[in-house]
Parts: structure tokens; C-alpha cells; sequence
């Protein structure tokens, strides 16, 4: 049993497994909070405010893990166009929520099970299911080592906005924690090296793709003489960061990281998601500070 609540601890749910290479196998983190800002983005600043909740619950031999989170994004466009008003898509909100499933199997395997859902929208006018996009994952998970040294094998497919409109991806990985200091992720959806100095400092690198698929329930005139609803602001990359963490108590660290969204797309579709306007964002740096309430497991 404890191992298998390690195994949730790693990857519970697809976001958690996301981060995985920004954290210790032997925490988890049930509240994080975050603040970040990208100040150009050829012509776009975007500030980002995110908070998670995050907790795991056995339940007989299978553990269930609960995921919820709210982010903020507020764009501000510095190019003005006349096909269309940008400025009811510069406030978006998005709102998580994902329950998942671990049932271990024979051999060390275990299955993943994930579903959830986001509300992305501007909540311009009101709540409709065109503000929803929906996301699973469905994974076989392989486990090989003990605390010191392990590996973590996952195979499986995964629906989500991670590239913008709502597609399906392969859910690839190999993570292995190769002693005390080093561990590493090659794959999908994260692939990373993160470096424990000691129980204090982390220093952590990873590439992933990050996406946003936004509804904007407002009516907008296009081109001065079409009225739409449920238009789209897309935005997406792939982003490269950098990031430090400070465990300053026993339960609470600061986080601090920096990065590039590069091959990145921003831009409004209409309601039958065929672009309206492309801002044509090239690359864009930015910074991201958090605060984390990280509890310790005990290890098997």
C-alpha cells in the first residue's frame, strides 16, 4: 500500500504528472499558489494568477486523487485591428477540476484513469457548455526500484487543450530518480532533469507543451458587419523553463522560475473554430513566483 501511495504521489492525475520534475516523489503539495508575467509577447503582455488544490485518498487497494485549480489571464494587447475588438478577450478565467484512479496491478503495474473537466472563458455573458472543454487520460503504469532508485514507465492516450483546440496525444514517458541529487523525465507530456541539492534547494528544467482554448461568450461584430458568439482565443507553445525551489519550513517553499514560450500561436476563431485573426506572437520570455504547502510522505 505505501508504495502504491507513492505511485499517486507521482502522477495521480495528468497535471500532477506534469510537475513531477518541479517536486520530490517523497511530498506532495496540496496548495500551491502562483503569480506570473510575461511582459512581451511581440506586442501582447500577459499576467497569469493560479492557485491548486491537490489531495489523495486510498480507498481498499485503489487510490482516488482530486485535483481542482483556478487561473487568471489578463492580456493586453498593444496592436489594434479592425477585423475585430480584442478587448472581450483580454480577462479569461479557467477553472479545473479532475478526479483520477489508480487501481495497482500484478508485477508492479498499475492502471491510470483520469477525467475531468476546465471552464475556460471570459464569462462575458454567463456560463453555456461552449465555456467547457473536457480532458481524460488513460494510462498503464510500470514501476521497477525502491526509494532511492526507481523507474516509472507510463503508457497511455490523453484528450486535452495542451496544443490548443481539444485534441488527442500520446501520454509516453520514462521517469527514473536515479539517487538522491539527480532524477530525469523523457516523453510526453513533460521531458526534464531536476537536480536536489539537499532537503532545501531544487533546481529543476523541463519542456512541455502549454495551452490555452478560451470561449468568449460575448457578442463581437468581425469585420464590421458579422455579429458572433462563442468566438475562441487561442493560445498555445511550447514552453522551456528554469525553475528554483526554496523549502524554507518543514511545509511551506517558495518557487521561482523563468522561461520561453517558443512556437507559440495566439489567435481568435470563430464559432465554428476557423481563424478570425492571428496576432502572429513570436517567442516570449517570462517569470513566475509561487508559494507551496508541501507535506512529506513516509517512505516504504
Amino acid at each position: 500500500m505505501k508504495k502504491a501511495i507513492l505511485l499517486i504521489a507521482i502522477c495521480f492525475s495528468f497535471k500532477m504528472y506534469a510537475q513531477i520534475l518541479g517536486g520530490n516523489p517523497g511530498e506532495t503539495q496540496p496548495i500551491a499558489i502562483e503569480y506570473g508575467y510575461m511582459p512581451d509577447l511581440d506586442g501582447t503582455e500577459i499576467s497569469n494568477y493560479r492557485i491548486n488544490l491537490n489531495t489523495v485518498i486510498p480507498a481498499g487497494k485503489n487510490i482516488v486523487g482530486v485535483g481542482l485549480g483556478y487561473q487568471y489571464y489578463d492580456f493586453v494587447f498593444d496592436e489594434t485591428t479592425n477585423v475585430i475588438d480584442l478587448g472581450t478577450y483580454e480577462n479569461i478565467h479557467v477553472v479545473r477540476a479532475n478526479v483520477s484512479l489508480i487501481r495497482p496491478l500484478k508485477n508492479s503495474w498499475g492502471l491510470l484513469v483520469s477525467a475531468g473537466t476546465s471552464l475556460m472563458s471570459n464569462l462575458g455573458d454567463g456560463v453555456s457548455s461552449e465555456d467547457f472543454v473536457f480532458n481524460t487520460l488513460g494510462a498503464v503504469t510500470k514501476r521497477w526500484g525502491n526509494f532511492e532508485r526507481n523507474s516509472t514507465l507510463m503508457l497511455g492516450i490523453l484528450y486535452g487543450a495542451q496544443l490548443g483546440e481539444p485534441t488527442i496525444l500520446p501520454a509516453i514517458s520514462f521517469q527514473q530518480k536515479l539517487n538522491a541529487h539527480w532524477s530525469y523525465s523523457l516523453g510526453l507530456p513533460t521531458t526534464g532533469v531536476n537536480y536536489t541539492i539537499n532537503e532545501k534547494h531544487q533546481l529543476s528544467t523541463s519542456l512541455r507543451p502549454e495551452g490555452l482554448f478560451a470561449n468568449n461568450s460575448n457578442e463581437v461584430a468581425v469585420d464590421g458587419n458579422r455579429l458572433l458568439t462563442n468566438t475562441k482565443l487561442q493560445y498555445n507553445g511550447l514552453n522551456a523553463e528554469l525553475s528554483y525551489r526554496l523549502k524554507f519550513t518543514k511545509n511551506l517553499a517558495l518557487t521561482a522560475k523563468t522561461g520561453l514560450m517558443a512556437i507559440t500561436t495566439l489567435k481568435v476563431l470563430d464559432d465554428d473554430n476557423e481563424e478570425i485573426y492571428d496576432l502572429d506572437p513570436g517567442s516570449g520570455a517570462y517569470f513566475r513566483v509561487g508559494l507551496q504547502l508541501v507535506l512529506n510522505r513516509r517512505t516504504p
